[in-house]
């Protein structure tokens, strides 16, 4: 059976705080639901009412008010509106905010199953459902709607060229980083996360995991100097050795790339729109890494009716949730931001509707390719369906960065490292 670890995702207070926007309301035959979101730019606001409309004229008696908010606010108005009660009946949830919410048993875990269950449960990535499954086997604390992934970016008519097999292994990465490393023509063989910042915990986070290396073993224990986890910190260094000058965060990767310095990067999904604008869509193409087993770093978001609500808006919110994820609205919803907002449902990713797009048709058939990475979706400090909220914490105070950049930057060896971080870990979580 699935659990969770720990008192909670993130710390919010519920204490003397007041209720944002007030709560869901029926009367009679109508119903009155709220539905928050963090998709607050004008253009996406009206994408958003446009659906809506469209949900209304066809469930008469159903009023949705859409709350955008803006991301920075979101943890403090659900920690609001938790204290207070009044929960809208619909909101969209990152997977930590899903399992907070789930924690405070909140979550209509059961009509989230019926929802999947109703467009199928072998239609979504199964990456997504593990990361909101109920520890209960209840259901799920949401549905999984979109998200974005991570992985190697990379040229492929210069692979070609070079007779290089596509990145999707470490023997494979590393063959074409030495291969096109030369930085005598200011040309390199990849750029990775490098800084002590968040982004080098993502990006090696990639290359640890494919290697089943994770910060805490089966018992919870924090086992960051686990041979595993020196073996995947060997790998990084190789790797970073063949990477610009100095320590490179997401900033330097992407322009590096986009001035063709490099023709292979580590970055998300939303670099998407920026290589349509640099007609570098064509010749890209994108992998997942993998040495013991294939690992995508990401994010979802799910859509959430907590249970707090009435019978009425519950099931307005259902029906709502339903109408969203019927293929015509769901793709309008996702060609908001195409790349960083991928379908959940790998059906709806292989649909030429879906492809045609002014950013997606770039890609063709690579945009269901990159949408499937969702389905091996991993984050330290989640496995095996127990979730160790003490990552947080030890990610806050960037320990995995600082190991990275002393690494790589202060030619510190990987077991040393490893050491050190697993001292700082434990003094963290104890």
């Amino acid at each position: 059976m699935k659990k969770i670890l720990g008192a909670g995702i993130f710390a919010l207070s519920l204490l003397g705080l007041t209720a944002c926007g007030g709560n869901s309301g029926s009367q009679g035959d109508e119903v009155e639901i709220q539905y928050w979101h963090m998709n607050v730019e004008e253009e996406r606001v009206e994408v958003i009412k446009d659906i809506i409309a469209g949900f209304e004229e066809e469930n008469p008696g159903i009023t949705v008010k859409q709350v955008p908010i803006v991301e920075g606010d979101y943890p403090t108005k659900i920690s609001a509106a938790l204290g207070a009660n009044q929960m809208p009946a619909l909101l969209e949830a990152g997977v930590d905010t899903s399992l907070l919410l789930g924690e405070e048993e909140v979550v209509e875990t059961g009509i989230h199953e019926d929802i999947i269950n109703d467009f199928g449960k072998d239609d979504f990535f199964q990456g997504t459902l593990d990361l909101v499954e109920s520890p209960a086997g209840d259901g799920y604390y949401g549905v999984p709607f979109y998200g974005w992934v991570q992985g190697v970016w990379y040229r492929k008519d210069i692979f070609e060229a070079n007779g290089l097999e596509a990145p999707n292994t470490w023997e494979n990465i590393l063959t074409a980083a030495k291969t096109l490393h030369d930085p005598d023509n200011k040309k390199y063989g990849i750029v990775i996360g490098t800084q002590q910042d968040e982004f080098a915990e993502q990006v090696f986070s990639q290359f640890a995991l494919s290697n089943n290396a994770n910060v805490f073993d089966s018992d919870g224990n924090v086992s960051f100097d686990s041979p595993a986890m020196i073996e995947a910190l060997e790998y990084y260094k190789d790797l970073a050795e063949l990477t610009p000058p100095g320590a490179e965060t997401w900033r330097e990767a992407k322009d590096l790339y986009l001035a063709e310095n490099t023709s292979m990067v580590m970055y998300s999904s939303y670099l998407m729109g920026a290589l349509v604008d640099a007609d570098l869509a064509n010749e890209t193409g994108f992998a997942t890494p993998e040495n013991l087993q294939p690992a995508t770093f990401g994010q979802i978001t799910s859509l959430t009716i907590p249970n707090t609500v009435s019978d009425e808006e519950k099931e307005a919110a259902k029906k709502f949730v339903n109408y969203v994820l019927e293929e015509e609205n769901y793709i309008k919803y996702l060609h908001m931001s195409p790349g960083g907002q991928n379908p959940t449902r790998a059906s709806i990713a292989e649909a030429p509707e879906y492809v045609d797009n002014e950013v997606l048709n770039a890609y063709g058939e690579e945009s269901a390719v990159i949408a499937s990475g969702l389905e091996n979706l991993q984050r330290f400090g989640f496995q095996d369906g127990i979730l160790y909220p003490s990552m947080g914490d030890i990610s806050a105070k960037l320990i995995v960065g600082e190991a990275i950049f002393n690494m790589t930057q202060q030619d510190a060896s990987p077991k040393e490292v490893a050491e050190k971080a697993q001292q700082k870990m434990e003094d963290t979580v104890n």
